[in-house]
């Protein structure tokens, strides 16, 4: 799946999406930044839906049952490289099936 990624393209969509995984409040001036972000790249509303349920969700989704989640926001060299990672496994299980 990597193959077919732009990385580079994604880093700021997963970035921005993984404001809704911490453990704060989000405001207005949260949202509407994500929004502007989300408008400025080059992916429809649904091809972001699908970049936070397929990339982003997998990765960020014990943030959100943890007791004492993360809160002040998540390093970005690890974000980008648990998702990428996240996405080689679930391509290497594909191809092994």
């Amino acid at each position: 799946m990597n193959d077919t990624l732009n990385i580079e393209e994604r880093k700021p969509i997963w970035i921005v999406l993984s404001e809704f995984y911490l453990d704060t409040e989000l405001q207005e001036s949260d949202f509407r930044h994500i929004a502007f972000k989300i408008i400025e790249s080059p992916y429809s509303i649904d091809k972001v839906k699908e970049i936070n349920k397929y990339e982003v969700f997998p990765v960020l989704q014990p943030n959100l049952l943890s007791v004492a989640g993360e809160w002040a926001g998540f390093d970005e060299e690890w974000l980008i490289n648990s998702i990428t990672d996240s996405l080689n496994m679930s391509t290497l299980f594909r191809h092994r099936q």
